[in-house]
C-alpha cells in the first residue's frame, strides 16, 4: 500500500512564484509600501538570491534524499542562475525583447526568504511564511538555508535588521549565533520603529559549523523532512 507524506523543499524562486510570493508579503508586511519588484530583483539584481519554501506531498516509501551536513570548498563565487535566469540573461546580453510566458507553478508556497550576496558578507533582506504555517519551524528553515546559502557562495558573515519589538525573531537569530550590533533609529516607515542591527561572527569558522549542524539536527528532528534544491 502506497503511504504518502509531507516534505517541504526550498529552492530557488522562478517569475512562475511571483504571484504567490506577493500574497505572503501583503499578509506578512501590510503596512509596506511599495511592494518589493520581484521580479526586477530576480532578474537584474545580480547580487541578490531569493529560496521559496514549498510543500511536497512523497512518497514515504521512497529512499529520502540526502541532505549535505556541511558545505564544503566551493569553487563557484556566485550560485549558478536557474535556466530561467540563464535564458533571461542571454536575451537581455543580445538585445532580445520578448520573454517567454512565465511557469505558474501549482504547488503551494508556504514562505520565502531574500538575500544579497555582498563583498564578504550576506545581508537578509526579507523574510516571511504563509499565515497558517506560522510557529511550524518554517521561518526557522528558511533561515537555515540562508546561511547555507552564504557557506556556498563563502561569504564570512550574515546580517540583518529585525524589529526592536520582535522579541521571538531576535531569540531564534541569537540561537543561531547573531548578536546585537545597534539600532537603525525609526527604521520602519509604517510605525518609525526602531530596528536591531545583527550579524553573526565568522560563519566559516569550524566552531560556528559545528553549531550550526546540531541546529540542523534539532530543527529536522523537530520539524520534519525538507530538501533543499539550490546546491
Amino acid at each position: 500500500m502506497l503511504t504518502t507524506a509531507v516534505r517541504y523543499l526550498v529552492r530557488p524562486m522562478d517569475v512562475g512564484d511571483i504571484s504567490q510570493v506577493m500574497e505572503i508579503e501583503r499578509d506578512s508586511f501590510p503596512s509596506m509600501w511599495p511592494s518589493t519588484a520581484f521580479k526586477r530583483e530576480i532578474q537584474r539584481n545580480h547580487l541578490a538570491r531569493y529560496l521559496v519554501a514549498v510543500e511536497q506531498t512523497i512518497d514515504e516509501d521512497a529512499a529520502p534524499e540526502a541532505e549535505p551536513d556541511d558545505i564544503g570548498p566551493v569553487e563557484l563565487p556566485l550560485l549558478p542562475l536557474r535556466l530561467g535566469r540563464w535564458l533571461t540573461e542571454l536575451r537581455r546580453l543580445f538585445g532580445g525583447e520578448e520573454e517567454a510566458e512565465p511557469v505558474t507553478y501549482q504547488e503551494p508556497v508556504i514562505g520565502f526568504v531574500g538575500v544579497w550576496l555582498m563583498v564578504d558578507e550576506t545581508h537578509i533582506v526579507t523574510i516571511a511564511v504563509r499565515e497558517g504555517y506560522r510557529r511550524r519551524g518554517i521561518g526557522e528553515l528558511l533561515l537555515i538555508a540562508a546561511i547555507e546559502l552564504a557557506l556556498l557562495n563563502k561569504r564570512g558573515t550574515v546580517s540583518l535588521e529585525c524589529r526592536i519589538s520582535n522579541d521571538a525573531a531576535i531569540a531564534l537569530y541569537e540561537k543561531y549565533g547573531f548578536r546585537r550590533l545597534g539600532i537603525r533609529p525609526s527604521y520602519y516607515s509604517d510605525t518609525r520603529e526602531d530596528a536591531v542591527i545583527m550579524t553573526t561572527d565568522r560563519i566559516d569558522l569550524p566552531s560556528y559549523r559545528t553549531l550550526f549542524r546540531q541546529l540542523k539536527a534539532e530543527h529536522r528532528q523537530r520539524s520534519g523532512n525538507y530538501v533543499f534544491d539550490f546546491f
